[in-house]
């Protein structure tokens, strides 16, 4: 039996100055903001980690990640706990910030505009971008991002 998918459940994440569109089954918890620990020796987009479930997660900012600058964390800001997309993991956790409460957005043809992604030169940890409505949104490459979390976490918590 061979399955059409027309849309896909999907959250919009609002950020400071952009949005990211992910499945919803990227995202495992959204929490009201908390002060987050300080985490040594990582870039700059690690922002520090968070004790959830009883785990310490490192905590991101995608969006200086991404190479845009970093957020400031205003009144508002929630934490989105993202599960990981690498089944071969130590790291089956990790958070973002956003700067308000995600949404359910079912994505599906009619609902997304066009790829906007030849327009302009996206970063790696980017794999599109697409106009909805008169809001842009960058559809975030999860594998990439895992990857350079990781790294960046294996490097500070070792």
């Amino acid at each position: 039996m061979n399955a059409v998918v027309e849309s896909v459940r999907s959250l919009w994440l609002p950020l400071q100055n952009m949005n990211l569109l992910v499945p919803n089954v990227a995202v495992a918890e959204v929490l009201d903001y908390r002060p987050l620990d300080v985490v040594e020796g990582g870039p700059d987009w690690l922002l520090g980690c968070l004790h959830w479930r009883d785990k310490k997660l490192p905590v991101i900012s995608i969006e200086r990640l991404c190479g845009y600058s970093l957020p400031q964390g205003e009144r508002g800001s929630r934490i989105s706990i993202l599960n990981s997309v690498n089944a071969e993991t130590d790291l089956p956790f990790y958070a973002m910030i956003t700067a308000s409460i995600p949404r359910l957005f079912n994505a599906d043809a009619d609902a997304l505009g066009d790829s906007m992604a030849a327009a302009r030169t996206l970063p790696d940890t980017v794999a599109d971008c697409v106009q909805i409505g008169s809001e842009e949104a960058l559809i975030p490459d999860l594998t990439v991002i895992q990857t350079l979390v990781e790294k960046a976490w294996r490097k500070v918590s070792a």
